[in-house]
């Protein structure tokens, strides 16, 4: 028997050293909303920020996260490495993602018939898989 569900939608935490940088770029440039915070001990802040049905945590404990020791594209460690957003207007996010800063890793191409796609950097190096159906 597989879990039961009490919620349709996926919650991911991400760590980071600087969680105000973080919450800007995917609440301004990429209009998440803003949930408020939580506190837990050991940690400075967690930031909720709704994304749909979903909440991404934004996590930023009292010492500072080391890097990525690799540093390379998202396929070279295990884990969890990237999300993917269902988008609407793709060329205008990286646009957005382009003038807050933000790395474009893929320029959008059409990945196959009808579907755009395109890969950018979050202010961290976290990978945002952006897709759009025509």
């Amino acid at each position: 028997m597989g879990a039961q569900l009490a919620k349709p939608s996926l919650d991911a935490g991400m760590v980071t050293a600087d969680a105000g940088r973080l919450v800007a770029f995917y609440r301004d440039v990429l209009g998440f909303e803003d949930l408020g915070t939580l506190s837990f001990p050991g940690i400075r802040v967690i930031h909720r920020l709704g994304c749909g049905g979903s909440v991404l945590r934004v996590v930023e404990p009292e010492e500072p996260p080391t890097r990525d020791a690799t540093g390379g594209p998202f396929l070279d460690v295990q884990g969890y490495r990237y999300l993917t957003l269902a988008v609407t207007n793709l060329v205008e996010v990286v646009e957005a993602c382009r003038a807050a800063g933000g790395t474009v890793v893929v320029e959008p191409l059409e990945s196959r018939p009808g579907m755009l796609a395109a890969q950018v950097l979050d202010p961290d190096g976290n990978y945002i898989e952006l897709g759009q159906q025509d």
